[in-house]
């Protein structure tokens, strides 16, 4: 009995360990540069955590194109959500420093269907 309680042991603490070592070796946040230019579309989700729903709704929408290089979306989204009158000082300097980041994007991407 005592030996079968031991080896239970030994393998949870493996399999704690074998676990432990797998999360530090998971993929880092998507590719954030386009064309040479650094985006960081994932500030979006640290500033509009615990906003609006409609805020949200406006951020993720700007972030998916910015993510599937759909930019004049993206620039249109964007363009929407720093007119909100809802963001904080925050949300605003997040929305205007993406913005300019996927405007200078906008400007090297090849035109569409090349």
């Amino acid at each position: 009995m005592k030996v079968s309680a031991g080896i239970l042991t030994v393998l949870a603490v493996g399999l704690m360990a074998f676990t432990a070592c797998k999360k530090s070796n998971q993929p880092a946040a998507p590719s954030t540069e386009y064309y040479g230019v650094k985006v960081d579309w994932t500030k979006l989700d640290t500033e509009f955590a615990n906003s609006d729903q409609d805020v949200q709704a406006g951020a993720s929408l700007a972030k998916r194109y910015i993510r599937y290089s759909q930019f004049p979306q993206a620039l249109a989204e964007l363009e929407i959500l720093s007119a909100n009158p809802k963001l904080s000082e925050a949300q605003k300097k997040a929305v205007a420093d993406l913005l300019e980041q996927t405007k200078q994007v906008s400007a090297k991407a090849p035109p569409p269907g090349q």
